[in-house]
Parts: C-alpha cells; structure tokens; sequence
C-alpha cells in the first residue's frame, strides 16, 4: 500500500524487486532505500554505480506518481546502473501483508534453532535479523511499538 506523499524530487530511477519465485515491483520511482547488509543505503537519480549484499529490513521506494511502498526484505543484492536500480531478494512481502503474530513466532523459532558449528551457527543468526526485522515492520503497521526480544 503507498502512503500518500507529494512527488519529492527531480529524475527518476527505474525500480525492479524480484525473488526466485515472482516479480514484485516494476516501476519508476524517485528514490530507493534498501536494508543493506550493513545498514541502509539510499539511491536517487543518477547514482554511481553500485552493487551490495542486501540484509534484512525495509525497503521503502518513493513513487514517481507519489506515494511510498513499504516492503520487508531479506538477503539478496542490489545493483544500480544508468538510472536503474535492480533488487534481487531472497524474500519479499508488502509490509501490510505482515502478521504480527505469526512473525513472534517466527522469532521465537528462529531464536531456538541449535548453532553447533560456523555454518549453522550464520544460519542462526540470519533468521534472528530476519525475524525481528519482521517483528519491528509489523509492530509499526499495527500502529505502534510494542516491547521485543
């Protein structure tokens, strides 16, 4: 869902958000935000060149006809070339479509999960980000932040 806001800047950037499993945006907008692995990363028109390991978060994009989208995405890459920013997630979903309820659980599952060696012990942790990143989306969709792990 957009949220209503007036156009914001000059140029735009053309904007592709895709998984293994389906294309979730196509589109030009007027400014890109991706959870990078270490932090977010902001794109306007006519950005260098850039490629980047995406963590868990939101990704917000500003639409060239106003309005901003609001996604929770984990893992992947994005790169950016003439104007073009292409997102290649793991996971995508619309930050409406989150349930507060079930991303607890998730969190908790995620926290349990055994880390006996470096393989599972990554594996552990990149469920945990990805999991409270969820729970702290669905928090604010659901109109406020409640205490989390």
């Amino acid at each position: 869902m957009a949220s209503k806001e007036p156009h914001i800047l000059g140029g735009k950037l053309s904007l592709s958000v895709v998984t293994p499993e389906v294309a979730a945006f196509e589109g030009p907008v007027d400014l890109v935000v991706v959870p990078g692995y270490d932090g977010e990363v902001a794109f306007l028109p006519g950005h260098a060149p850039y490629v980047g390991l995406l963590g868990a978060g939101e990704l917000r994009a500003h639409l060239a006809s106003g309005g901003t989208q609001h996604w929770f995405l984990a893992g992947g890459v994005v790169q950016v070339v003439d104007n073009a920013v292409s997102v290649l997630a793991e996971s995508v979903m619309p930050v409406a479509s989150l349930d507060l309820t079930k991303a607890r659980v998730e969190l908790e599952a995620a926290m349990a999960l055994k880390a006996a060696d470096e393989p599972t012990t990554l594996a552990k942790e990149k469920a945990v980000a990805a999991a409270r990143a969820k729970v702290r989306l669905a928090e604010r969709a659901a109109g406020g932040a409640v205490a989390s792990h």
